[in-house]
């Protein structure tokens, strides 16, 4: 095999095996760090549909327990309990109290995701976010509202449903593989591109390989990254939440993708500019050598 066959083959494997590598190094670098997973989650109370949602699931579950057995509460009852629980979750009272529940969740997600054994709670194979930090807030609320019967309210489930236990079950292997992967697989993609310009002996042409290879690499991990997040909110029974929680997991990754992407463009359109200029050169030199 020739030197230039050799760096192409190199620059290729290097290329796929990119997107794994920037997959590993940011999905490590956002959830295992409890700051940083949960600065990213922290905007997900500021969201307006997951706001709602919220809002709706908190109120019915506090409706159901004000009546027992199969009474109704009544409508206006129904409206002003709604109408306090939405102040709350709309409030910066609900966003601390956020903050603090994912910081306590954070250490269980991540055992979650190496399926080692874990404290969140699985309902109906659904696995729950326990804000169980802002019930006390949010019973306060009620009874400031006056809501009717709030006094007598025993607790409230303030749990919301994220994830399906199914699909977790699926990100597990591949999740447990990335973070050890995290730290050596970016340093064999960069030593795999770096060797293969190196001993080429066209590297304008390796360039532009290097760089198509790049571009179809993160277009293929940005497309596999729709098709997972659809996936997982189709299995949801709260998809605005599941949805919010998934880009907030991977608003890193997809930052780093979109960044590899222009990377490669920029490196295969300045090898196509490189080869017309020498072409250019070349026949410059040959007119010349005719005259």
């Amino acid at each position: 095999m020739s030197r230039t066959g050799a760096a192409t083959v190199l620059a290729l494997l290097g290329c796929l095996l990119a997107g794994p590598a920037i997959a590993a190094y940011s999905l490590d670098h956002q959830l295992a760090d409890q700051d940083r997973y949960v600065q990213a989650v922290t905007p997900i109370a500021g969201n307006p549909a997951v706001r709602q949602e919220l809002a709706d699931r908190i109120s019915e579950t506090a409706a159901a327990k004000l009546t027992p057995g199969d009474l109704q509460l009544p409508e206006s009852a129904r409206r002003l309990l709604h109408s306090a629980v939405t102040k709350f979750v709309e409030s910066d009272s609900f966003r601390t109290g956020w903050a603090a529940a994912n910081r306590t969740a954070q250490p269980e997600v991540i055992k979650m995701l190496r399926d080692e054994p874990s404290s969140l709670r699985i309902v109906d194979d659904t696995v729950l976010l326990d804000l169980g930090v802002v019930a006390d807030r949010i019973k306060s609320r009620l009874i400031d509202e006056d809501v009717p019967f709030a006094r007598q309210l025993p607790d409230v489930d303030a749990s919301v449903r994220l994830f399906s236990r199914p699909a977790i079950r699926q990100a597990i292997p591949a999740f447990a593989l990335l973070q050890d992967l995290s730290v050596i697989l970016p340093i064999i993609v960069v030593a795999l591109l770096v060797l293969s310009l190196a001993i080429s002996a066209r590297r304008r042409q390796t360039l532009i390989v290097t760089g198509l290879g790049l571009v179809v690499s993160m277009l293929l991990v940005v497309l596999y990254q729709s098709i997972s997040r659809g996936q997982l909110t189709a299995r949801s029974q709260s998809p605005e939440l599941a949805g919010a929680f998934y880009d907030a997991f991977t608003s890193n990754l997809t930052t780093l993708l979109w960044v590899a992407f222009g990377i490669g463009v920029v490196a295969a359109v300045g090898g196509l500019a490189a080869m017309a200029a020498m072409r250019g050169r070349n026949r410059g030199g040959t007119v010349l050598g005719r005259d």
